[in-house]
Formats: structure tokens, C-alpha cells, sequence
């Protein structure tokens, strides 16, 4: 495994560990606040914070759920095709899923910017908005580079 590989399969499984932490954030806080409802003390802007971290926790589970194939797939025809035309669907599809991960990590790096420069907060507990795009942005780029080595992989560069 190349350098290259280590590098963007460690940042993958940062990602995964950070979601995870999130994911557990989200747990507590929403436990916490129906205990807290029970006895007239809700948590102020929980709603706010469980919504920012599930966005987050999504953009960062998305480059596992990549590598791990643990997405929708229709194989009827796909198991019906010889070996090369396989290869050739599959450079197909990882390329088009390239060109759209970059796309939408360029938007919402762009997108992060103008809110930024605008000074966009949410509305309760006044977060920056733009952090939650550059997670995202983070996310894809990361899905980018994984889909890139799995091409690579397709002619024969790079271990699998």
C-alpha cells in the first residue's frame, strides 16, 4: 500500500471516528434532553445541535460506506456481463461518481465561503454555518479520492 493509500484510508477512518463520537453526542444530548423535558428543564437549541451533528456524522460515515461497498447496488445485469465489460462499467460508473463527489465538495467548499464571508449562524445558538459545509466538503473529497484509487486499481496501479 503506497503512502498515498495510508494517507487517504487514515483519514477515512479518522472520519469514521469522529462520526462515531458524534453519533454517541447525539445520543446523550437527545437522552439528556428528554430527561430534562421530563422534569421542565429542556436543553436549549438541542434540536439545533443534533441536526449539525447529523449532518456532519453523514458526511463523514459516506467515504466508509464507499470502500465498503455499503451502498444500493443493482447487479441483475452486472453479474450477466463478461469480465471486460464489467471493467468497463465499473471505470464507468467510479468515473461519473468521481466527477460528482468533486463537484459537490467544490459547491460546498464555495458555498462554506460565501457563508462565511457572510457571517451566516444558525438561528438558536448562533453556529457558523459555513463549518458544517466544509465538513461535508471534507467528506466528498474524500469519497473523490477513494473512488480515484479504486480506478487507479481498475489499471492496475495501487493495491487494492
Amino acid at each position: 500500500m503506497s503512502w498515498l493509500e495510508r494517507a487517504i484510508y487514515g483519514i477515512q477512518r479518522l472520519l469514521l471516528i469522529i462520526a462515531g463520537i458524534l453519533l454517541v453526542g447525539m445520543m446523550v444530548l437527545t437522552s439528556a434532553d428528554v430527561v430534562g423535558n421530563s422534569f421542565s428543564h429542556p436543553i436549549l437549541g438541542v434540536e439545533e445541535m443534533v441536526s449539525v451533528m447529523a449532518a456532519i456524522t453523514i458526511a463523514f460515515v459516506l467515504p466508509t460506506a464507499h470502500k465498503k461497498r455499503a451502498h444500493i447496488a443493482i447487479d441483475i445485469l452486472y453479474r450477466r456481463l463478461s469480465p471486460p465489460l464489467q471493467k468497463i462499467n465499473d471505470l464507468l460508473v467510479s468515473s461519473l461518481s468521481a466527477i460528482l463527489f468533486f463537484l459537490a465538495s467544490k459547491e460546498c467548499f464555495s458555498y462554506a465561503a460565501e457563508l462565511k464571508k457572510a457571517g451566516e449562524v444558525s438561528s438558536t445558538l448562533q453556529i457558523p454555518l459555513y463549518i458544517i459545509l466544509y465538513c461535508i466538503s471534507l467528506g466528498c473529497i474524500v469519497v473523490f479520492a477513494i473512488i480515484l484509487l479504486e480506478v487507479l486499481a481498475l489499471f492496475g496501479v495501487g493495491a487494492k
